[in-house]
């Protein structure tokens, strides 16, 4: 009987490496910015610092502040803080916010998250949102630094502040070079004409290339149109709708296929509430003028030329 070679011994099964803390931590960010939920906590080492986390992207920022999950220690002495500053009288923000330790990404986070409804509800002066802004440009993760120089750059132009852009960008890292150029561009916008879109009337669907002073409004409302409800507008305001898709180019003479349907969508929601509005299904057209972030609010001066821009964190919930 011929002798044979035994079969092959397979592979044993590599199986990847838990991911780090460092890894989790990152994915739990990534999960907060797309709005997805946030992974399960792992256990061991590091899982303090992410039920942290957890519950600073979870906490109802108007309310009680998150829940300490630390032992004795650096981490909870950092975390109550946090906590403290939370609950502090306004003469006592600024020192409490420049003193805050910013080790943890939880504490950047809900720091990040506690500001911005306390903007959001008009209970931080000027000033105190400057340091707020400052305090998180400084120290934190990625994330949390590129919101706060969002809010900050947002707050500038709506403020007209040029000394306040100028040390923005005096302190910037060099990845954020694009959007300051943005901004640079918008503030250069302010007092002048207002620019010429290519704008499709809704529900007609016919296109037209205007100036937003041609529109027969004082104030421009920039905004997606969500499948809530609708804000009532002022008569004094004209609702420019940008393609959720966005796709197009922005002078195309007719909408793509794709875009038709979300446009006859939108006349057919605007017919039934007895509503008009313009269409842009082109995110490059506001985008080559620095109108990255919705909602935005344009209000005109009695010549059609811009007067504010409030956009973004700095735009009003509704006009």
């Amino acid at each position: 009987m011929p002798l044979t070679a035994p079969p092959p011994t397979p592979p044993a099964e590599v199986r990847p490496a838990p991911p780090t803390a460092a890894q989790l931590q990152d994915q739990a960010l990534d999960a907060y910015d797309w709005g997805r939920p946030l992974p399960a906590a792992p256990r061991g080492p590091g899982a303090a610092a992410y039920r942290w986390l957890q519950a600073a992207a979870t906490f109802d920022p108007l309310a009680a502040p998150p829940a300490d999950p630390f032992p004795p220690g650096a981490a909870r002495r950092e975390a109550e803080a946090l906590r403290t500053l939370m609950h502090a009288p306004q003469a006592r923000l600024a020192k409490n916010l420049t003193t805050l330790p910013l080790r943890q990404a939880g504490t950047a986070l809900a720091l990040w998250r506690w500001g911005k409804a306390q903007v959001r509800e008009g209970r931080f002066t000027p000033a105190i949102r400057q340091v707020w802004e400052d305090r998180l440009l400084s120290k934190g993760p990625a994330l949390t630094r590129g919101y706060a120089l969002r809010h900050a750059l947002c707050w500038a132009l709506a403020d007209q502040d040029e000394a306040r852009l100028a040390a923005l960008k005096a302190r910037a890292e060099e990845p954020a070079e694009p959007i300051l150029s943005q901004f640079q561009r918008l503030f250069g916008m302010l007092g002048g004409p207002s620019p010429v879109l290519r704008l499709w009337t809704l529900p007609g669907q016919e296109y037209q290339d205007l100036r937003l002073d041609q529109l027969g409004a004082r104030r421009i409302w920039i905004y997606p149109a969500g499948e809530g409800p609708w804000p009532e507008l002022p008569a004094d305001v004209a609702w420019v709708i940008p393609s959720l898709e966005a796709g197009m180019d922005e002078r195309s003479a007719s909408i793509p296929e794709g875009l038709a349907a979300e446009a006859q969508a939108l006349s057919a929601r605007l017919r039934t509430a007895g509503r008009t509005a313009y269409y842009v299904p082109s995110r490059a057209a506001f985008e080559v003028l620095g109108l990255a972030w919705f909602p935005i609010l344009i209000d005109l001066d009695g010549q059609g030329n811009i007067r504010t821009v409030r956009m973004g964190d700095a735009a009003p919930r509704n006009p």
